[in-house]
């Protein structure tokens, strides 16, 4: 079977060796390496709570309404099936990352690595998506804060803009 070596094979240092084995690191060498000149200073605690920090958000503003529309069976099922989803592809993720320098991986150095000509092609569909979600936080935030501001005051409604939901959306952007 054709390995990723075979394909793009390392530069030798004058003993013969891979210049990454080479190397005074140690252990196993990292195959297909580029320099991407962006070194990460995110540490291991700090990549759990973000990642952590987005899941949680995202949960809890969306399980209630997709269990309310799906019902408990379905809603369930496409939960435990987004969590697999997205499990596996945290997975694929870290087996593409171990191919560039630590602290280094991004998904634009994966992309380049995998398919340098569509590297912006990528950066813009993750740019897109990042879009739709603010987009959609703007909705939930414009839908629940005139709920939450009657809640504080049933006679909030005097002040015309505190329930209106445009004035939410302008204040969160």
């Amino acid at each position: 079977m054709t390995t990723y070596s075979a394909i793009n094979p390392e530069p030798d240092d004058h003993e013969g060796r891979p210049a990454s084995a080479a190397s005074s690191r140690g252990g196993r060498p990292r195959r297909g390496r580029k320099d991407t000149g962006v070194i990460g200073q995110a540490s291991w605690i700090s990549s759990v709570i973000n990642l952590l920090n987005t899941i949680v958000g995202a949960g809890v503003l969306a399980m209630p309404l997709a269990l309310s529309h799906m019902g408990i069976l379905l809603g369930t099922f496409v939960i435990i099936w987004a969590g697999l989803t997205s499990g596996f592809g945290l997975y694929l993720q870290t087996r593409c990352a171990r191919y560039l320098e630590r602290g280094s991986s991004s998904f634009f150095a994966l992309s380049q690595i995998t398919y340098p000509n569509a590297a912006v092609i990528f950066d813009a569909a993750i740019a897109m998506k990042c879009f739709g979600v603010g987009i959609s936080y703007l909705i939930i935030i414009g839908d629940l804060m005139p709920g939450v501001v009657r809640g504080f005051n049933e006679n909030i409604g005097d002040v015309g803009y505190l329930v209106d939901r445009q004035f939410w959306i302008t204040a969160f952007m």
